[in-house]
C-alpha cells in the first residue's frame, strides 16, 4: 500500500510540473493559432503514455539509483577509507577528500561526454564546419569545460 501510495505522490508532482507546459501547448494551438488540436484524442493519449513513463522514471531512481548513490557517497567519505583501516583518526581537512573530487570530475566528464545533445550539436558544427571542427574534439572540449 505505501508503494502506491509512493507511485500516486509521484503522478501528482509529475502532473503538477508538466501541467503548465500542457497548458502553453495547447493554449498556443487553440488562442494563437486559432486551430483545433488535430487528432486529440490520440494526443491525450500521448500525453496520459508519457506522464506514466516519467513516473516510472522517477520511482525507479528514486528506489534503485538513488540509494546507490548515497552508499557510494557515505563509502567514498568514511574516514576508514580515506585514512587506510590502521590509520589514527583525525580530524580530516577538504585536501583529504582527493578521491571524491577525483570520481565527481570523471562522471561529469563521462556524462557531458555522452550527452546526446552535444552529440547531435558537435555532428552539425561538423558539417557547418566542413569537417574542420572534429565531433571528438567538440565533445572532448566540452566535456572538459564542465
Amino acid at each position: 500500500m505505501e508503494t502506491l501510495s509512493l507511485y500516486l505522490d509521484t503522478l501528482l508532482g509529475t502532473v503538477r510540473d508538466v501541467l503548465p507546459i500542457a497548458a502553453i501547448l495547447f493554449g498556443f494551438q487553440v488562442f494563437v493559432l486559432r486551430r483545433p488540436v488535430p487528432h486529440l484524442k490520440r494526443v491525450l493519449t500521448g500525453f496520459v503514455y508519457v506522464l506514466l513513463g516519467m513516473v516510472l522514471f522517477l520511482q525507479g531512481l528514486e528506489q534503485a539509483l538513488f540509494p546507490l548513490g548515497r552508499l557510494m557517497a557515505a563509502q567514498l567519505t568514511d574516514p576508514a577509507f580515506i585514512l587506510g583501516d590502521g590509520a589514527v583518526a583525525r580530524a580530516l581537512s577538504w585536501t583529504d577528500y582527493g578521491w571524491v573530487y577525483l570520481f565527481g570530475a570523471l562522471l561529469g566528464f563521462s556524462t557531458a561526454l555522452a550527452e546526446p545533445a552535444l552529440i547531435a550539436v558537435a555532428m552539425k558544427a561538423r558539417e557547418v564546419s566542413a569537417g574542420s571542427i572534429g565531433v571528438w574534439g567538440l565533445r572532448v572540449a566540452v566535456a572538459l569545460r564542465r
